[in-house]
């Protein structure tokens, strides 16, 4: 008995796969917009019910993709989780859902219409089988559209947002907390998990960010904590990120939530976490804060990082005299970053010269000499324990210091990236 995961015979029109009459226009999308938008519709315009141009062709791609797909005979698929934010997105700014199943319909009839001129009178079996899948498509669009307009109207209904960030705000300044209430209660005994988040890009580069793109994120992280089953988390965020509480976390809680928080906005996060009783929440929130702050300054990736992640780092870059003078040590090599990114590289690889010249696409012998005119700038000798461990210190406070633009997020282990060329190097 066939099941939703068999896969079905592939549809042919006029001889060939039917999916080849769609994707062999590459201007298919636009073609479909223009067809039921109209003429005065174009690329960086908005159209009459609201909805930008770019991303309605965002839109019909995907589900031109989903019928691809039904037309190949591959099992049913749902609805793409960026499509659903997007639809997300146009409910929260007024786009009326009337107006997107019109424009729906009328796409899903226009790809009928083009594989239907295809077809000769030889394919009228194939045909029916072609409206039938499609038909299904449009009826798993639809529906996962209007369910993400439900959704939305659901959350402004409920309005948890309030109550939470009330609670958030007292429990991170440590006046009163409200009563129980939403997200958690306010007892002495009562543990969180205190989550500091960012987007994933340093929060003083601006690049690609639009005002409509952050009103966006602020309001998909706050709708999927206000999804939490029993109510939302307490939270004080802004367009840049915040504080998350999470009461009475389990093991996996917070990984959980980080990974959902990525997945609602559609982008990478930065995150902070540490973990505290009801009266040590404002300490652990400065405390988040300050880990996720050192995450950005050494450009570490996007991720969620634990104390125990850069506990190294962290006790390096605390104020005081002693990270002013590592910093310093660098101060001969800043008229000359050619040197700076050689120590780098160098430590990134594990002090591995072939590596680290690879890496710089210079010889090996280049990379000893300039670490020998480092250690006569800086008097710290890269090739001996000493020497090695003063500069790996020296980089972290430096760059804790300045906020350096260079990145420096491998200065103790090695990343991925760096993985992967070491690899490389190694089978060459």
């Amino acid at each position: 008995m066939p099941t939703s995961s068999t896969r079905a015979q592939e549809l042919h029109i006029a001889g060939v796969p039917a999916v080849v009459h769609l994707r062999r226009n590459p201007r298919l999308s636009q073609q479909l917009l223009t067809h039921v938008a109209g003429p005065d519709a174009a690329p960086g315009t908005r159209m009459a019910c609201g909805v930008a141009w770019d991303e309605a062709v965002e839109v019909v791609g995907g589900c031109v993709n989903l019928i691809a797909a039904a037309l190949q005979g591959r099992p049913p698929a749902k609805v793409p989780a960026a499509l659903d934010t997007r639809i997300g997105d146009w409910a929260a700014e007024g786009v009326e859902l009337e107006a997107v199943h019109q424009l729906t319909h009328a796409g899903f009839r226009f790809a009928l219409d083009v594989l239907a001129r295809r077809a000769t009178s030889a394919d009228r079996t194939a045909l029916t089988a072609v409206e039938q899948r499609v038909g299904a498509v449009q009826e798993t669009v639809v529906t996962s559209f209007a369910s993400a307009y439900l959704r939305q109207i659901r959350a402004e209904a409920a309005s948890p947002a309030a109550a939470a960030e009330a609670l958030a705000t007292a429990l991170i300044t440590g006046a009163p907390a409200p009563v129980r209430g939403a997200g958690g209660g306010a007892h002495g005994d009562e543990e969180y998990a205190v989550l500091a988040l960012a987007h994933g890009h340093r929060r003083d580069d601006d690049t690609g960010r639009t005002e409509l793109g952050t009103r966006r994120w602020l309001r998909r992280l706050r709708a999927e904590l206000a999804a939490r089953p029993g109510g939302s988390l307490p939270a004080l965020l802004d367009d840049g990120g915040g504080i998350v509480l999470i009461p009475r976390p389990d093991e996996h809680a917070p990984a959980e939530l980080f990974g959902r928080l990525q997945i609602a906005t559609q982008t990478p996060l930065r995150a902070a976490l540490v973990h505290a009783r009801t009266g040590q929440v404002p300490e652990a929130a400065r405390a988040a804060e300050e880990l996720l702050d050192l995450a950005e300054r050494l450009h570490r990736p996007a991720g969620l990082y634990r104390m125990r992640d850069l506990v190294l780092e962290y006790q390096i870059t605390r104020p005081g005299p002693g990270r002013a003078r590592l910093a310093s040590i660098l101060k001969p090599l800043r008229d000359h970053p050619e040197l700076i990114e050689t120590l780098v590289t160098y430590l990134r690889f594990d002090r591995n010269r072939q590596l680290a010249a690879r890496a710089q696409h210079v010889h090996p012998n280049t990379v000893d000499y300039r670490l020998r005119r480092i250690e006569t700038y800086t008097g710290m000798d890269p090739s001996h324990i000493r020497g090695l461990w003063y500069l790996q210190a020296a980089l972290v406070a430096e760059a804790h210091e300045t906020g350096a633009r260079q990145p420096m997020s491998s200065i103790f282990s090695p990343g991925p990236a760096d993985r992967r060329t070491e690899s490389a190097a190694e089978s060459a």
